[in-house]
């Protein structure tokens, strides 16, 4: 009864900020039309965005079967620019891009999933000139964690803070010169990776109503700095050293070490100078491999050895890279998690040869561990833009 009305409480207040915001607004329109002897107007800045909106809870484990019990709520505050020139300039040119930076706060619906409140840095790319998809990256702070004592129900994810992953593609309905509504539908993804167990994760979709603020039916613009794809070679191989870690088996045990050595191939595509098709070749040792029942803390090192070839797609962003690859390992696949995974790594550009890396691995649609890793392009790409 006490989550149900925190829940009342916050939906409320929710509506009342939207309804101030609103009100505020034709307010201050209203009083800049009839002041003669003062020119004071209260003006809420462009690029800011509020939203507000319901969805519901995935159970996609039959464990978290009986944790939904409600739709969820959604409300966001978000403020962002649209962005040109730089990797901007090898899209379709169907609208504009937009990048920005998003508050929310996600009532999950349920008492044993409690809430999240997380920021995620959206890009939004035009798929028309009425709508946009949207991809983001963040992080979460979840209101009710698993714990042994506190919350033993709460299988769903047993950490406070975790990686959240956002999609979404928004419609534009009403357009007009100082502000615009949009209609969102979205999904979210929190976990922690499985660095720490339980951690079945958080899966929700939903739809939210969204108001911009524009200025003269504009939003503040920021240039990127130029892309030069005449600049950029056509083939190029790259070597990975990757480490992450894995819970496996009873909550609280020990992390398992993960390492890899990554070697991969790309080449551009002809049509696209900001993506490229990939292969690669990845060799493993895996700490919590278990090729065999009972032998996940006692088999040979030999046994422990992980290779697999992958497939996929990179998308570049001048210094920020995305590849997604399928994969499949050949030797020792984990009993449990099979042997066809997906692979999924943000590159960071140090030098025109180094980066950094950050990623995740997962198996039957869950994540079976993150990692870190440095990067070496033995082909540099020449004359590269120093910042995004």
């Amino acid at each position: 009864m006490l989550g149900l009305k925190n829940r009342s409480i916050a939906i409320g207040i929710g509506w009342t900020a939207m309804a101030l915001v609103t009100s505020s607004h034709v307010i201050a329109q209203t009083n800049a039309k009839n002041a003669t002897h003062r020119n004071v107007a209260l003006r809420i800045p462009a690029g800011l965005e509020l939203g507000i909106g319901s969805g519901y809870v995935l159970p996609h484990r039959a464990l978290m079967q009986h944790l939904v019990t409600d739709h969820s709520k959604h409300m966001t505050i978000a403020y962002g620019k649209h962005i040109f020139g730089g990797w901007t300039e090898t899209r379709t040119p169907n609208g504009t891009h937009w990048q920005g930076i998003e508050l929310g706060w996600t009532d999950l619906g349920g008492e044993s999933l409690g809430s999240i409140a997380s920021a995620i840095w959206i890009t939004r790319f035009p798929t028309s000139k009425r709508s946009n998809g949207e991809l983001g990256i963040g992080v979460g702070w979840s209101s009710r964690p698993w714990d042994v004592v506190e919350a033993p129900s709460s299988v769903a994810i047993s950490t406070r803070w975790n990686a959240g992953l956002q999609a979404a593609w928004s419609v534009l309905l009403v357009d007009r010169e100082r502000s615009a509504w949009f209609i969102k539908m979205r999904f979210t993804h929190f976990s922690n990776g499985a660095l720490s167990l339980p951690n079945l994760g958080v899966n929700n979709v939903g739809i939210d109503l969204q108001r911009q603020w524009r200025e003269n039916s504009h939003l503040p613009q920021q240039k990127l700095k130029d892309y030069k794809p005449d600049n950029r070679i056509p083939f190029a191989m790259e070597m990975s050293v990757r480490g992450g870690a894995r819970d496996v088996g009873l909550p609280g045990g020990p992390l398992h070490p993960i390492f890899n050595l990554h070697l991969l191939g790309h080449h551009k595509f002809k049509r696209s100078q900001s993506a490229r098709w990939v292969v690669a070749n990845d060799l493993g040792y895996n700490q919590s491999l278990r090729a065999a029942e009972g032998t996940s803390g006692n088999s040979r090192p030999l046994n422990r050895l992980q290779y697999g070839a992958l497939g996929g797609i990179r998308w570049d962003f001048n210094r920020i890279q995305v590849t997604a690859l399928q994969g499949w390992i050949f030797t020792n696949p984990d009993i449990e998690l099979g042997s066809s995974h997906l692979m999924v790594t943000m590159h960071y550009e140090c030098t025109s040869s180094v980066s950094l890396e950050l990623g995740l691995r997962s198996f039957k649609f869950r994540a079976d561990y993150p990692y870190l890793g440095i990067r070496h392009q033995f082909c540099s790409q020449r004359n590269r833009s120093n910042s995004i």
